[in-house]
């Protein structure tokens, strides 16, 4: 799967009081694009509570943290229907960028 595609479908996923989802993915000349490639973790709160780099290495090794889904989506109802981010392009860039920049 790609940032792209995980982004796009990000209203797929839904968290409950016993688990949330985590988007990793890998870097491409050290910064996430369009089709990097990406994997979701849905993760139990205990797994919560591990440090970042321990999730990653014990479950996608190779792949760095870019966002919680929730954000994710929050983010994307905000510039789904925006003016200034036409194109599914646009606002996955959009949110790549709050990704590295922002966040």
């Amino acid at each position: 799967m790609n940032l792209k595609t995980i982004i796009l479908d990000c209203n797929l996923y839904e968290d409950s009081d016993e688990f949330m989802h985590m988007v990793f993915a890998k870097k491409q000349n050290d910064k996430f694009e369009l089709y990097s490639e990406a994997t979701v973790l849905r993760l139990t709160l205990d797994e919560m509570e591990m440090n970042l780099i321990d999730i990653r290495n014990s479950k996608c090794l190779g792949f760095d943290y870019f966002l919680e889904m929730n954000i994710i989506q929050d983010f994307y109802a905000d510039i789904r229907n925006s003016e200034e981010y036409k194109t599914d392009d646009e606002k996955v860039t959009r949110i790549i960028y709050y990704a590295e920049f922002d966040a």
